[in-house]
């Protein structure tokens, strides 16, 4: 059986405890500190400090100094000489750990800092990853002490898990900055889509304006309007800096008033609005499918459904369980089949049915004694970047 020196079981439970608290967390800074308090607690020694090699300079940045007096040294401000002007230089150096007897060494030079706090025995073991070494790892005591073969392995066994978590920590900013990119690529790329489509939508109602059959002027208004739809979903992505998640109530909102606006009718108009729309998020696709459908009904209703133009035009979007909704689009007009108009019911309300399967729900035109309405019910899909907690 092996005997095990005094601490040995102490120490195991600090590198378990440290290697736990590493990969709980992202703070660099929170991760240096709990090891050099792992580190001085296991060994029972007063100083811990971790110094890191800069690259392009010759002197190390104290990222941590715990037990150090601020008077004598403050983490992320105080260097210490690089090389054989240190400890930790020459522990890096070397490649290697490195415990010294201050008062007798004469390897290299002694820092400043360690002279002030008066440390009688040092150990310096290197941190070092798969690249270029990090730093070093070191406790000082201030008194005499032995560093056992064990005392060493324990430091060097924190060192490693230190470097491991300098790799993640570096990972994790290479994918936020990359994400960060990514982002701003997409927002610029939604900016332009929507600028694209608002040219388009633009010319498409000056060609309308020039045509010289009501029937082809019609049609590029219809195509306008529908281009337009597309536009606000991407100036809704835009603004709110989504990737693909769209909030269905302020996207609705604004379509309905500008549709509204464009034939002609004010908010104090004789033909009224009534929205009523719950805040309830879809992914692009969805938000797309679900405006077209609204588009198309209530322009069906603003141009056929009030030749005297009197009525109420009703918007309402609400949350019927967990994971479905419903959405109503209805008028209190002449109704379909007493409107002409609405026997020739073009592309826009043939659409409805293939647009209601593009939103992943079913639609229901109900009967009505006064007027139409329609009933999408659907189940609201989640954005990918929402669905992988992005």
């Amino acid at each position: 059986m092996v005997e095990r020196q005094p601490g040995w079981a102490e120490q195991q439970d600090a590198l378990a405890e440290f290697g736990q608290f590493a990969l709980s967390s992202l703070d660099l800074d929170h991760i240096l500190r709990k090891a050099c308090e792992l580190v001085a607690r296991g060994l029972q020694a007063p100083i811990a400090k971790i110094v890191q090699n800069i690259p392009g300079r010759d002197d190390l940045l104290l990222r941590v100094a715990l037990g150090i007096p601020p008077e004598i040294a403050v983490a992320g401000v105080t260097t210490v000489p690089g090389g054989k002007g240190s400890a930790a230089g020459y522990a890096l150096l070397e490649d290697g750990p490195v415990i010294s007897h201050i008062p007798t060494e004469t390897r290299f030079e002694v820092s400043e800092v360690v002279r002030r706090c008066r440390v009688v025995v040092s150990a310096n073991v290197v941190i070092k990853g798969a690249g270029e070494a990090f730093g070093a790892l070191e406790v000082d005591t201030l008194t005499e002490r032995t560093f056992t073969p064990s005392d060493i392995s324990f430091l060097r066994n924190h060192a490693n898990l230190i470097a491991a978590a300098v790799e993640r920590h570096k990972a994790h900013r290479e994918r936020v900055a990359a994400a960060e990119e990514r982002a701003v690529l997409l927002r610029e790329l939604q900016h332009r889509t929507q600028n694209d489509m608002v040219v388009i939508t633009s010319m498409l109602r000056m060609e309308a304006r020039r045509a010289k059959h009501n029937e082809t002027r019609r049609r590029l208004e219809s195509v306008g309007q529908r281009v337009e739809v597309l536009a606000l979903v991407y100036r809704r992505l835009y603004l709110t800096g989504s990737a693909d998640a769209v909030n269905l109530s302020t996207y609705l909102d604004e379509l309905v008033e500008r549709r509204f606006l464009m034939h002609g009718f004010e908010k104090d108009d004789t033909v009224k609005l009534d929205l009523r729309l719950e805040p309830i998020e879809v992914d692009h696709n969805q938000a797309v499918a679900i405006g077209l459908i609204v588009n198309e009904l209530v322009t069906n209703s603003l141009k056929y459904a009030f030749p005297l133009r009197q009525g109420l035009v009703t918007v309402t979007l609400e949350r019927i369980e967990p994971d479905k909704a419903r959405l109503t689009v209805g008028d209190d007009g002449i109704g379909l089949s007493a409107s002409d108009k609405a026997k020739d019911r073009g592309l826009g309300l043939e659409l409805i049915p293939v647009l209601a399967k593009m939103a992943q729900g079913q639609m229901d035109m109900t009967p009505r004694s006064v007027g139409t309405a329609a009933v999408l019910t659907f189940s609201p899909a989640a954005s990918p970047a929402a669905a992988d907690g992005v």
